[in-house]
């Protein structure tokens, strides 16, 4: 029987790409004339905003970067904003989220330094249509480093991966919206589940703790890291949706970036793309689910964390229920 394929032709409205940036203009071209080259490009639309830079080192930069935008070609359109004072990457990138949900139901998003193969923007909006309905899945990953499994095109997985992806307005609000103290103590009574991260993924185990003891964040804006959607993700059987060769080439790891480190994850650059002009699958074959864990969590981002990785904290917490282990944590003085 022939496989049945799911064409870019039966894509009429094709679906926006958003982008932060504010003083890389090196990695903020390359970006954009990678997308330039995508097919779909001329059909798609682009909504930038470039954060107003926070110190005055990063002037220069942003000036050549409102040079570069005056004249942004090969797409259908290019809506740009100009910051008029620092918004920092979490709030501009959620700026630019609620710019581009005004307009439409689903979208694409990349930082500035990332760079894309051909058929990027096509898997991207052939995926954001097949899945829309589907309620497990909340993310469409253009990044790949994994192993596909059964040597299917695409695949599911607990990972969110930020390099260049594509989520819905729905189910993005739901994410951004959801009561997380909530979440993590009602899954802090499901023993079994949580020790189980804590034997497949330390890392993401003690962020789950740190959740729980609220050391860290839980504004709705500074707090949707990578880490704690993908720790969503695993607590509430929720996927994103990866390709078996990876679209997007991440070049962030020069010490440019508020995030990544010259010293991060090097073998990141020998990331090969996959260089088809369309992406082609056979839509009439089950998506496999991958349970491999995304990446080994870099030495830098192990020694950065203060979160508690011992399992007798989480133990304790389950043991002694909420109201006391907080107690208990006060009169010793924890």
């Amino acid at each position: 029987m022939k496989e049945k394929q799911m064409q870019s032709k039966d894509i009429e409205l094709y679906f926006p790409v958003a982008i932060i940036t504010c003083n890389r203009i090196n990695h903020l071209r390359n970006c954009i004339e990678s997308l330039s080259r995508c097919t779909h490009a001329d059909q798609t639309e682009l909504f930038i905003s470039v954060d107003y830079p926070p110190d005055e080192k990063y002037v220069d930069g942003w000036n050549k970067i409102k040079e570069y935008l005056t004249d942004v070609r090969g797409f259908k359109k290019a809506n740009i904003w100009f910051q008029e004072v620092n918004l920092g990457a979490a709030y501009n990138e959620h700026f630019v989220y609620d710019k581009v949900f005004e307009q439409y139901n689903a979208m694409i998003f990349t930082e500035d330094d990332n760079i894309f193969a051909p058929a990027f923007l096509d898997y991207m909006n052939q995926m954001l249509r097949r899945f829309e309905k589907d309620p497990k899945v909340y993310s469409i990953s253009g990044f790949n480093m994994l192993q596909s499994p059964h040597n299917s095109r695409i695949f599911k997985n607990y990972t969110f991966q930020p390099w260049g992806f594509g989520i819905w307005k729905d189910k993005w609000n739901y994410l951004r919206n959801m009561k997380w103290e909530e979440v993590y103590e009602k899954y802090s009574r499901r023993i079994f589940k949580i020790m189980g991260l804590y034997f497949q993924n330390k890392w993401l185990f003690c962020v789950y703790v740190g959740r729980l003891l609220k050391e860290d964040t839980n504004d709705p804006k500074k707090g949707l890291t990578d880490a704690t959607l993908t720790l969503l993700y695993y607590l509430l059987g929720l996927y994103s949706v990866f390709p078996s060769k990876s679209l997007v080439k991440n070049k962030g790891f020069d010490g440019s970036g508020a995030n990544c480190c010259i010293e991060a994850v090097p073998h990141i650059e020998e990331v090969d793309l996959d260089e088809n002009l369309l992406f082609q699958y056979d839509s009439t074959k089950k998506v496999p689910v991958s349970s491999e864990w995304y990446l080994p969590i870099p030495e830098w981002a192990q020694k950065s964390s203060k979160l508690n990785k011992d399992p007798l904290t989480y133990l304790l917490y389950f043991i002694m229920g909420k109201e006391k282990y907080f107690a208990w944590r006060k009169k010793k003085g924890i």
